[in-house]
């Protein structure tokens, strides 16, 4: 039985895994992911050994060659991308290259999950329409560093074809009731080319569908391309309205950029949707206070999620948080499921909880923030 997610999810497998274990000890499990990449021994410890094997990194190559090993009594050993127990330690065995052609991985398996039932539950209803979002992977990894992000799929950017993409959204409108597709990639526009491209041959296909965007890579170009061939949505990537925040996070924009890539899509009539995230290493409360004025404004014209940075394993965050006692205990972390804690160096405990009550004012969302002793 295999599973697996980004680290945040811990607390949703960790539970299956035990139940496999506790109704049949036999069955080998595995646990793949961001929550397995980003720090792999602690990941195992948190999962009590309910976890036979875990997956480093990209698993299409990995999980086959594991499991004729395991059909076959073979050792383990020499297969590349995996940690699991040999003795009473830990053995990580050789790093597992990323997948450079993404065109040659086969189509995920939608009829064995019963994707049509997903149709069926999910989604939302517009102007009498129900829309299920079909999340389509363009692409995989990043050449940026944001520091409250990390690339469980490897360190190279990489795309996909357009003809690879297309052959996916094909075979899904031909078999299940399908009317939106949500592009998950958030470098799909660092290719002017491929944008227009995908806009030109998503004309003809009867959907609308949702694109993810840095707000550097917004042109009047890609917009008016974009409101030409049914696309509904727009994610900007936007984090926070100080551009110091900005720098500290590496997010390589500015909020100057931000403003106009906002004002270019909603002048276009795209529905435009972001997020801001307040508690970065460097936040202040002037700050804070500068990037929530910016959203109470900003929110009358664009719908523009508020929430806490998370130090998720693997992250640039993470490892600081490690290395000044923020986070004492990896594997209590991974099993809280990667709680809100206090990342700044400006903010006492108490400044950081106004702020965070103020999010949470605003957003509706009570966040579980922990203070862990040390």
């Amino acid at each position: 039985v295999g599973s697996g997610g980004i680290s945040g999810q811990f607390i949703e497998i960790y539970p299956l895994m035990k139940t496999v274990k506790e109704l049949a000890p036999h069955i080998t499990t595995v646990v793949g992911g961001g929550m397995m990449t980003a720090d792999p021994v602690p990941a195992m410890d948190a999962f009590d050994g309910y976890a036979d094997f875990g997956v480093i990194g990209e698993g299409e190559i990995t999980m086959p060659e594991l499991v004729e090993a395991i059909g076959n009594g073979a050792s383990c050993s020499r297969i590349k991308g995996l940690i699991y127990k040999e003795g009473t330690e830990w053995l990580i065995t050789e790093r597992r290259p990323d997948i450079m052609d993404l065109d040659r991985i086969p189509l995920p398996d939608y009829g064995g999950f019963d994707y049509d039932k997903y149709l069926e539950t999910n989604g939302e209803v517009v102007d009498g329409i129900k829309y299920s979002p079909v999340a389509i992977i363009g692409g995989r990894s990043c050449k940026y560093n944001c520091t409250f992000c990390f690339h469980p799929s490897g360190s190279r950017y990489r795309q996909r074809s357009l003809d690879s993409i297309f052959s996916e959204i094909d075979y899904l409108l031909e078999n299940y009731t399908v009317n939106y597709i949500a592009l998950r990639e958030e470098l799909f526009a660092s290719d002017e080319k491929r944008v227009l491209e995908f806009c030109e041959r998503a004309k003809s296909y009867p959907m609308i569908w949702s694109i993810q965007l840095r707000v550097d890579s917004v042109t009047e170009t890609i917009v008016k391309a974009l409101k030409a061939s049914n696309c509904r949505y727009v994610f900007l990537g936007i984090e926070s309205a100080d551009n110091r925040i900005l720098k500290s996070m590496r997010k390589n924009i500015t909020i100057e950029q931000v403003e106009a890539a906002l004002n270019m899509t909603i002048s276009a009539g795209l529905d435009t949707r972001s997020t801001v995230i307040l508690g970065d290493e460097f936040e202040t409360m002037e700050s804070a206070t500068r990037t929530l004025e910016w959203w109470r404004e900003h929110r009358k014209y664009s719908a523009i999620d508020l929430g806490l940075i998370i130090a998720f394993p693997g992250s640039t965050l993470y490892k600081h948080a490690r290395l000044n006692g923020r986070i004492p205990d990896p594997v209590q972390f991974l099993r809280d499921g990667c709680p809100v804690i206090n990342l700044s160096e400006n903010l006492s405990d108490e400044e950081f909880r106004s702020i965070a009550d103020k999010v949470s004012s605003y957003s509706g969302i009570d966040f579980n923030i922990v203070k862990y002793n040390g």
